[in-house]
């Protein structure tokens, strides 16, 4: 479900960003492999048990409640990741 300021975003210019787009994948999953997800992609994937992976996790975990923060790239690394420990079978656009 879109909370009422997506939703007036949506309305005002009619679609989503790419940022946005990812941010709601990457609530997705994050929801499906549940309150570890940070440990569980340490475990899958060793760049996220980096410092520098563990920046990437934290700036995409804090873009979630200000979408101004975060990195389009690196929103997309982690979402990407995440979606793959979920089970989350990536959708090609073509």
């Amino acid at each position: 479900m879109m909370n009422i300021e997506l939703q007036a975003r949506v309305a005002e210019f009619g679609g989503l960003s790419i940022k946005e787009r990812l941010l709601i994948r990457f609530m997705k999953s994050r929801n499906i492999v549940g309150k570890g997800w940070r440990g569980v992609l340490a475990n899958a994937d060793p760049f996220f048990n980096t410092k520098l992976g563990g920046d990437y996790l934290t700036s995409v975990a804090q873009a979630v409640s200000d979408n101004s923060r975060g990195n389009v790239d690196r929103i997309e690394r982690v979402t990407v990741a995440l979606e793959k420990v979920a089970g989350i079978t990536p959708v090609s656009v073509v």
